[in-house]
Parts: C-alpha cells; sequence; structure tokens
C-alpha cells in the first residue's frame, strides 16, 4: 500500500487532498493511504482577512477545521513540518517522523520583513488573520486628514492585485465614513499588476486617479524610518501616519532547511517542473506558491488551484498508471474589489513546449457591483464545503 503525504492545509494541501481521492475514486483505486499534516487546527481563507480588517465579516468566518476532512478518508495531523529528506523519503515534524512513497509539498510562503531596515519595526498587513485583527483596531484610530500609505517593498508578491484593492476600498471606506485621508500607493512596478496585461492594468490605474490615490510606480525601496513614519524610496520619501505593508515572499524554513529544496536561480522559491513535481526527485509534487514563479506564474490563489490539480493529476497517474500527463489549467477568473464596487478578470496560462514554462494572458471582463459581493460568497462557500463535511 502506497503511503502519500501532503504537508500544509492551506489552499493547495486542502485542493491536493480532496483531488486524490476524487481522482482515484473515478478510477476505482484504493491501494494507499493518504494523510496531511497541517501545523494548525483550521484552514483559512486568505481573501477574507481584508474582510476582518476592514469589520465586514469576522475572524470566525474565514477558516473552517480542516479535521473535516477526515470525513473523506483523509487522515489528517496536527504538527509542524521541520525539514524534509528527500533521499529517505521522510519527513520530520516536531513531534515524529513520517516515511512516504509519494510527497505533495504546500507549504505557502513566509515573510520576510527583517529583509530591509525598519520593516519589521512598523506597519500593518492582513496577509494572515492575527494582521487582519491588528489592520482592523488600527483602522478605527485614522483620523481625518491622515496619510495612509500602501507598500510594496519587491517582486513578487503575494496577490497581485491586493495593493491596488487597499488603495481603492480605503479611500471609499473613509470617505463614507466622512473622512478625508490621503492613499499613498508605493509600486516597484512600471503600471497597476503590469504582469497581468494591459487592460487590467488601465483599469486599475483609471480606478486610481478617480479617487485622487497618489501612486508612484517604478519605486525602489529603502527603508522604513519608524522614527520618523518615513517610507525610504531611491531620490525621494514617503511620509505617512498608517503603513500597509505587504510581506515580501521568502521561502518556508522547512524547506530552506532541507536538501534539494531551494531553487538555485532564486532560493526564495522551490525547484519545480511543468509536471509540478521536483525535477529530481519524481515523486514529490509541489501545490503552493513557494514554486509558482520558477513556473512563469504570479503568487495568487487561483494559480496553487490550478498546480495542484496538474500535480495530482500526475501523482494519480503515476502511482496508479491509465493517464496521460496533465499541465496546468488553461483558464482561471479571479474576482477583486474596486472601491465599493467589483471587478472580474481571467487568465490564460499557455504552456511553452520550447521554453518549458507557462505564460500568463489575462483580460479584463468588467467592473460592476455585483462582483464585489460574488466574490465574497464563492470564499464563505468554499468554507461551508469543510462544515458540511463535518
Amino acid at each position: 500500500m502506497k503511503k502519500i503525504l501532503v504537508l500544509g492545509g492551506g489552499i493547495g494541501g486542502y485542493v491536493s487532498a480532496k483531488e486524490i481521492k476524487n481522482l482515484t475514486s473515478d478510477i476505482n483505486y484504493s491501494d494507499y493511504e493518504l494523510t496531511l499534516i497541517e501545523k494548525g487546527e483550521y484552514h483559512y481563507m486568505p481573501p477574507l482577512f481584508f474582510d476582518v480588517a476592514l469589520g465586514y465579516t469576522t475572524p470566525e468566518k474565514t477558516r473552517g477545521k480542516i479535521s473535516a476532512l477526515e470525513t473523506k478518508g483523509i487522515k489528517v495531523i496536527q504538527d509542524e513540518v521541520q525539514s524534509i529528506d528527500l533521499k529517505n523519503r521522510s519527513v520530520k515534524t516536531g513531534k515524529s517522523t513520517y516515511n512516504y512513497d509519494y510527497l505533495v509539498v504546500s507549504l505557502g510562503i513566509d515573510y520576510g520583513w527583517s529583509s530591509y531596515p525598519g520593516l519589521d519595526k512598523d506597519g500593518y498587513h492582513n496577509f494572515d488573520l492575527e494582521g487582519a485583527i491588528k489592520l482592523n483596531q488600527a483602522l478605527k484610530t485614522v483620523k481625518d486628514g491622515s496619510n495612509i500609505a500602501v507598500l510594496i517593498p519587491e517582486l513578487p508578491f503575494r496577490c497581485g492585485i491586493y495593493p491596488y484593492e487597499a488603495s481603492t476600498v480605503l479611500s471609499d471606506f473613509y470617505k463614507a465614513a466622512g473622512k478625508k485621508v490621503n492613499v499613498t500607493l508605493v509600486d516597484p512596478m512600471p503600471s497597476p499588476a503590469s504582469p497581468l496585461g494591459k487592460s487590467i492594468s488601465n483599469f486599475l490605474l483609471k480606478e486610481l486617479q478617480e479617487r485622487k490615490i497618489n501612486y508612484i510606480p517604478n519605486s525602489e525601496f529603502r527603508e522604513v524610518k519608524p522614527e520618523s513614519k518615513t517610507i525610504v524610496l531611491k531620490g525621494s520619501e514617503v511620509k505617512y501616519d498608517l503603513l500597509i505593508k505587504v510581506p515580501p515572499p521568502r521561502l518556508p524554513t522547512a524547506l530552506a532547511n532541507s536538501e534539494g529544496m531551494t531553487w538555485k536561480p532564486d532560493p526564495r522559491w522551490t525547484p519545480v517542473t511543468p509536471k509540478g513535481n521536483h525535477p529530481d526527485y519524481s515523486e514529490v509534487y509541489f501545490a503552493s506558491e513557494h514554486s509558482l514563479p520558477p513556473l512563469g506564474l504570479g503568487l495568487a490563489g487561483v494559480f496553487v488551484e490550478s498546480l495542484a490539480k496538474a500535480s495530482i493529476s500526475n501523482l494519480v497517474s503515476d502511482m496508479a498508471g491509465g493517464m496521460s500527463p496533465s499541465y496546468l489549467t488553461q483558464n482561471v477568473t479571479c474576482v477583486g474589489y474596486a472601491g465599493n464596487s467589483g471587478w472580474a478578470g481571467t487568465c490564460e496560462t499557455p504552456f511553452n513546449e520550447n521554453l518549458k514554462t507557462y505564460s500568463m494572458k489575462c483580460y479584463f471582463l468588467g467592473k460592476y457591483d455585483p462582483a464585489k459581493y460574488l466574490k465574497q460568497a464563492f470564499y464563505h462557500g468554499w468554507l461551508d464545503s469543510l462544515e458540511i463535511a463535518r
């Protein structure tokens, strides 16, 4: 009987575990045992953390118990992964060591706050629940006439549309509250979300301009000076009363501590083939943000889900046979906030056989008020499936 380990209970780990069960059920294959290891008690939906910060939803509504997967025949262990021994096919955790025949790595990314002077000393974010709760409290203290700065320290960053969402939403948020605030967006890109194409970039720029948001493109971030509330850029400075910061992505410690898990061109990521597995250890598959940039993709949940499905299709094919090689889903759709409204875009991810990598071709679908509620409904519905499983 084959042993499959899934490391991480976020989007990639959750989708991977369910996809293994679905695909093996379709082909009537059951000669395996499936275990998911997650350090926390819950599966979270990170896009809802911004809603927590704004007071649109509560912390309890951003999560579901990951143990609910056990009703689907998936063993769930609450433990923290410390390292992976690729040569001996074993995973060391805080409590034990686990052997595997197949491994799915989905450990997300860590945050490199200390990579820049002062960045760890001031500012708020909502990229985890704790941060969202703190930001919620900070937003309540904003006074009329305050300067709010949204800072993108480096590229790439998690959720490529977030800083533009945050800037427009906060502008409308305080306008509705009768407060005048000045919002500045510091962006290392030449235009908003430029990798997503001109149609989306032009739409986001127009949204920023309509709200008179001070947009600083092509910025080169140097440091934060908390004592003077200053963002230092190459050639200029930005003053702020409230700093909202996007985390610099870093390889999770457990992977950085594991031989063979660092991508040589850039140690922030893991090595990965277009089929989603390790180039030297074919039984090791990836389903997380730490493997997206080497594939030519941005850091977003829709791409994590697509990678997870491709990786698991190839894993099950290798384990049970009878399936052709699978690549990433060709089309993914994203819904975002535009102030008090919403918008949608879609991305194609064609595979280039010559370059052996994917590319992104994204298109703007339109702005419409229901998109805001569609986004909220989708993420809450995702979590409701866990509750139903219980």
